[in-house]
């Protein structure tokens, strides 16, 4: 285990490298991939902070929570309730550590979280996965080509950790725990709340329908309370139950398993016709069909368990209307990595680290210079 955090230090060490050359290396104009981009609107910005460029995008967002709490802003249809409560909490906790930088806290809390969730990955795949070499799978995690939003202040650390603590105590059959866990894992993100169900059908497995009710899945109960006592947050402070599914459309977020295809003329009306939105759609799409190619892959040849915690956690961010971020949600899929490095033909194998490797470094030259990589 000694090798495997030396592993992830040295791993954060050349990422944070890389983005800081990148960064100041390259003079480039501002992203243009969305027409919602504009002149002036997201500006490159130079730095030699490490910290500082972990602040894009929706850190800003979790930072502003974590300073100064939920609120409605006036004149404005962008609002930060959306942003689940956890990630923001321990910001807030750790801003105390260190003399009040939020950034650094944040920065600290993302490290913290992908140690944890090396650790556990590790554990659950040394346990109950021993025909698969663990230092893999770990290689394949953090290769992943959004792999940099692990080194963010973004809740992906902060997630994988909790969902495979809550996988592993499952296997362990320490039920109580991985509920707390899982309750607490639908607290950083909406689909967390999810995990309840691949759970609860692994219990099936084990033991069977008729022991099902003897108590043990009680404690995955524990889980949708972690998202149902965040609305009920919403609905004491604001007067809304609701008022996250209303707010996440205007975010572009519109829960609706058919819009995607539905409302497909609406959804590409505004395209930009560039070079840029090209490759950025593509990539989406590829993302999309990796995922559920995986995912029955998965299902098939690993664990059905997982198979539909991915179709799960995948489809959710789909049903929203959008492919925006695709690459990144699906970055706290662990099983992925488990399957990557099940593969048995070298060619393979090679080929998927090889791909990664060079589109995690393009995602990360993206992140660096401020633009939108997920």
């Amino acid at each position: 285990m000694k090798k495997i955090f030396i592993h992830v230090v040295i791993w954060l060490f050349c990422i944070n490298l890389f983005a800081i050359a990148v960064n100041n290396r390259l003079n480039l104009n501002e992203d243009s991939a969305h027409y919602w981009m504009g002149p002036g609107k997201f500006p490159v910005t130079k730095t030699w902070n490490p910290v500082e460029q972990r602040v894009f995008w929706d850190s800003e967002w979790y930072l502003d929570i974590a300073k100064n709490g939920y609120y409605l802003r006036e004149n404005d249809q962008l609002h930060n309730i959306v942003f689940f409560p956890l990630y923001p909490m321990l910001i807030k906790v750790m801003s105390y550590l260190v003399l009040g930088n939020y950034l650094l806290a944040g920065w600290l809390v993302s490290i913290a979280a992908l140690f944890g969730a090396i650790f556990y990955l590790y554990k659950l795949v040394k346990e109950f996965h021993p025909n698969v070499i663990p230092e893999e799978v770990i290689f394949f995690a953090l290769v992943f080509p959004t792999a940099i939003f692990f080194n963010a202040i973004y809740t992906e650390s902060l997630f994988l950790f909790l969902s495979i603590a809550t996988f592993y105590y499952t296997f362990k059959k320490q039920f109580w725990l991985a509920g707390l866990l899982g309750l607490l894992a639908s607290l950083t993100r909406i689909s967390g709340v999810f995990l309840f169900i691949p759970l609860v059908y692994e219990l099936l497995r084990q033991d069977g329908f008729k022991e099902l009710f003897k108590s043990k899945p009680y404690p995955f109960l524990l889980i949708p309370l972690g998202t149902l006592s965040f609305f009920a947050f919403h609905y004491l402070r604001f007067g809304d139950f609701l008022l996250f599914m209303k707010i996440e459309a205007n975010w572009g977020r519109d829960f609706n398993p058919f819009k995607l295809y539905l409302n497909s003329p609406e959804e590409f009306k505004n395209f930009v016709l560039t070079p840029a939105s090209y490759v950025h759609f593509s990539l989406d799409v590829l993302f999309i069909v990796f995922i559920f190619i995986i995912t029955y892959l998965v299902y098939k040849n690993l664990s059905k368990t997982y198979g539909i915690y991915m179709f799960l956690t995948a489809i959710v961010p789909l049903s929203t209307g959008t492919m925006m971020s695709i690459g990144r949600y699906i970055l706290i899929l662990f099983p992925i990595y488990i399957f990557a490095a099940s593969i048995k033909n070298e060619y393979v194998k090679n080929t998927w680290a090889f791909a990664s490797v060079l589109l995690l470094a393009f995602y990360t030259m993206l992140y660096a210079n401020n633009y939108w990589a997920g």
